[in-house]
């Protein structure tokens, strides 16, 4: 190529607009690239707005039954203090955070709608609570930063959960 050439290739290249990724976009590429194997994998929860970030998460009752059915003892005893709590990874433009368990509100609870919390520690100690209603999918998450207000959200989202692999139809 001349330098012209490249001049005009470069320019051409800067100054195309790249089209943005969603969130379901970023998903779906990580499942096809057979990301979502683990029983961890349960549900995948997509805010209602644009912002390209989305979770994993997985009842770790959900996840102790599916251990049952293939004989795993050692990850239903490992699991098994936290049953009624929730598995939660998060991924911002497909990359993933590590892994987190939010304790069940109540232990007891049969209603459809349940919440689950992580307290988190540092120079800015807070709260996470996700509301999740197992019925409709539908989620609130709210983000409490203590040096704010203990009882009012610093921040909150909401969205739709869904199952990465349902069932096939019968």
């Amino acid at each position: 190529m001349r330098p012209r050439q490249i001049v005009a290739f470069l320019a051409l290249a800067f100054s195309t607009p790249a089209q943005t990724q969603t969130a379901r976009d970023y998903f779906n590429e990580l499942k096809a690239a057979n990301t979502f194997i683990h029983y961890k994998d349960e549900y995948v929860c997509f805010r209602g707005d644009d912002t390209p970030t989305f979770a994993v998460i997985a009842k770790v009752n959900d996840i102790i039954r599916d251990m049952e059915k293939v004989s795993d003892a050692a990850g239903v005893k490992t699991t098994a203090r936290v049953k009624n709590d929730l598995f939660v990874k998060t991924y911002y433009k497909g990359i993933g955070s590590e892994d987190y368990i939010y304790e069940a509100a109540k232990k007891d609870q049969t209603d459809d709608n349940q919440e689950y919390s992580i307290e988190f520690k540092g120079s800015s100690p807070g709260k996470m609570v996700y509301s999740i209603n197992w019925t409709t999918g539908r989620y609130l998450l709210w983000v409490y930063i203590f040096q704010k207000s203990r009882v009012v959200p610093s921040a909150d989202g909401a969205g739709k959960c869904e199952l990465i692999h349902p069932s096939p139809p019968q």
